[in-house]
């Protein structure tokens, strides 16, 4: 199972869930994982989120092997594989995420601030430049979460337990299947693909 892309996929997820559930025992702080939704436009599926007093961290999990380059202004990065011999480009994370954001907002009743990281497995090694958004291994994460208290906002425990409870409900309530998810993201492709020719890899 975890020789496949999809099995180490879910290996990462729960590298990052296990990472992220020491927080669990902590007041007033909550995770939420696999948080899938309708945006009003389209499906979300982020992989992670925690809430604590300082905002909604949210987390992209990648499980790439290989060199990974790329900037936060490129719309592709590049994982390299085998000495070099294999390249392949892919979606920027970063970007994915702050989309994820952006449709996060649009579903909050409240103003609360947001924070994006993407987090990397120990199979890749980074070699990324130029980035505001951390691009980290999951080791980082918590004290990376930590610093956003240097922002200077900060919640009462009543209202991070109010965005929990609405993110709780909004991952309830979702109606749609991880089938469906990929069939839109795939139609979501094929659509800029055709309208813009010039991003293809």
């Amino acid at each position: 199972m975890y020789k496949t892309p999809r099995g180490r996929g879910w290996t990462g997820e729960f590298l990052v869930r296990f990472v992220l559930g020491k927080n669990r025992p902590k007041k007033d702080i909550f995770v939420i994982n696999n948080l899938m939704f309708y945006d009003g436009t389209k499906s979300v599926q982020i992989d992670h989120v925690l809430i604590n007093k300082y905002g909604i961290h949210i987390v992209e999990t990648k499980n790439y092997a290989g060199y990974i380059y790329g900037k936060e202004s490129d719309s592709k990065w590049i994982q390299v594989l085998r000495y070099g011999k294999v390249k392949k480009s892919f979606y920027n994370p970063i970007k994915q995420n702050n989309g994820h954001l952006y449709s996060l907002k649009q579903v909050m009743p409240i103003k609360v601030p947001l924070y994006s990281y993407i987090v990397f497995t120990g199979r890749a090694t980074l070699k990324i430049k130029d980035c505001q958004t951390p691009v980290i291994y999951p080791i980082r994460l918590n004290r990376t979460i930590k610093k956003a208290k240097a922002k200077g906002y900060e919640m009462k425990p009543l209202e991070v337990r109010k965005v929990y409870e609405t993110l709780k409900t909004l991952k309830k309530n979702n109606n749609i299947t991880h089938e469906e998810h990929v069939k839109s993201i795939h139609q979501r492709k094929t659509y800029r693909k055709e309208m813009y020719p010039s991003d293809r890899p």
